[in-house]
């Protein structure tokens, strides 16, 4: 079980505050441009998804509350996937999904949409073990901010960074944010923030776009800041949870 501290309580309780944060040294027109070439990303309310399906998307399980008790509620919650919006039609959280005041656990989603999304092609499911090492592409929108300042403005700007996977465990695969000076950090270097919840890591692998996590949580860094160098991200781990998507969108 990932345990939690008190950052990881605000972003889970403030998640549609902020978004992806970016090393201050390279233009944010860079970050802005790749996000344009991530189609596969789908915007919740509160959070972010991910089209795996032509009528299926991934989330973060604590980004699909609202909407889940909206739908229970007679509500009719939306997806916004390239710029239409599309109604939900049911949302299965893990049945294992957990969260506390000190830990989360198995957080992860499932969106089913009414309609049939065949102009976007989705993205496939990670499912090997070798996730450590490999550099991922994360996409979000919301808050703009730079590993100097964190987050500080919303402009809605879908963005898109990279970063590499440092280690993974279990459920959860971990990154960290590396300042400029370091040997680890990556061109567009960056990391996911609250608004960012449920948003993927994309790997592209003979020009096949594959899903490697799913944005959870954060821990702050060294010196107590959020969103700043040094902070480290648990995405939920694709490949962990591939046979229980699989059993739920067949």
């Amino acid at each position: 079980m990932k345990k939690a501290n008190p950052f990881l309580l605000v972003l889970l309780m403030s998640f549609f505050l902020m978004s992806i944060v970016v090393r201050h040294d390279v233009p944010d027109e860079r970050f802005i441009e790749l996000g344009k070439k991530y189609s596969q990303i789908c915007h919740l309310s509160d959070g972010e998804s991910t089209l795996i399906k032509e009528n299926w998307v991934v989330t973060a399980a604590h980004a699909a509350i609202v909407l889940n008790e909206e739908l229970k509620n007679g509500k009719t919650p939306q997806v916004s996937i390239d710029n239409k919006q599309y109604d939900v039609e049911k949302i299965i959280l893990h049945p294992d999904f957990q969260i506390s005041e000190t830990s989360i656990e198995n957080d992860i989603a499932l969106i089913q949409i009414k309609g049939c999304i065949t102009h976007i092609p989705f993205a496939k499911l990670y499912d090997k073990q070798d996730e450590k090492g490999k550099q991922i592409t994360i996409v979000g929108r919301g808050d703009f901010g730079t590993g100097l300042t964190g987050p500080q403005k919303w402009d809605k700007i879908t963005r898109a960074a990279t970063n590499k996977i440092d280690e993974t465990d279990g459920q959860w695969i971990i990154f960290s944010f590396d300042n400029p000076e370091s040997k680890n950090t990556t061109e567009l270097e960056g990391i996911s923030g609250p608004g960012d919840s449920g948003g993927p890591a994309f790997i592209d692998i003979d020009n096949v776009r594959y899903i490697i996590g799913v944005s959870s949580n954060q821990a702050d860094s060294d010196n107590g800041k959020q969103g700043v160098y040094g902070v480290t991200e648990y995405y939920a781990r694709i490949s962990f949870y591939k046979k229980w998507i699989e059993e739920n969108i067949e």
